[in-house]
């Protein structure tokens, strides 16, 4: 009975083993929307760190002939929340060196950029891209958007490493987001 109880566990083991890696493998990348599969590689990446996931977004981007940055992406996790912003921050700053699609659409729209916008991460290339922003197709409406995106952050530097916390800011940057996608 003892033997059974082992093998049933090892199998679930070796199951669930397998179940996580085709899960990894599962997405298709929209072939006609190069600008999508970019954005979903550079998340995919972010949320789930692996030498898999990095080498699927360099592979994509040197046959997009995007320019793949010199320095290697830091892969891995941090133990507590609290301790993720550095982490944050360089892997940010890697991936927005590929530059979103929408930023390289000739003729550029507001909407191309603001769409740009969405798929940056670090809020030094964000707030870059709304001056750009600015520069081109002056508003008020773009001025209200780079305002709610800098008191955003400054909800998320403000705020505590909890879950409430978290939360709070997650809903936030929904609410910024959607308005960014409605403008």
């Amino acid at each position: 009975m003892t033997w059974l109880i082992t093998f049933l566990a090892l199998l679930l083991i070796f199951l669930a083993a397998g179940a996580k890696n085709r899960a990894s493998k599962r997405f298709d990348l929209p072939q006609e929307n190069p600008a999508l599969s970019l954005a979903i590689l550079k998340e995919n990446l972010l949320e789930n760190p692996s030498i898999t996931a990095l080498d699927k977004l360099k592979e994509f981007a040197a046959l997009q002939g995007l320019k793949i940055p010199d320095e290697e992406y830091i892969l891995g996790r941090v133990a507590e929340i609290s301790q993720d912003s550095e982490l944050f921050l360089r892997q940010s700053l890697w991936l927005d060196s590929l530059t979103p699609f929408e930023f390289l659409e000739n003729p550029q729209t507001e909407k191309s950029l603001l769409n740009g916008i969405l798929r940056l991460y670090s809020d030094e290339k964000i707030f870059a891209a709304f001056l750009e922003l600015a520069e081109k197709f002056p508003s008020e409406k773009q001025k209200n958007l780079e305002d709610n995106y800098r008191k955003l952050c400054e909800l998320r530097d403000n705020s505590k490493a909890d879950y409430n916390s978290l939360e709070n800011l997650r809903i936030e940057k929904e609410k910024w987001e959607r308005e960014m996608r409605n403008a």
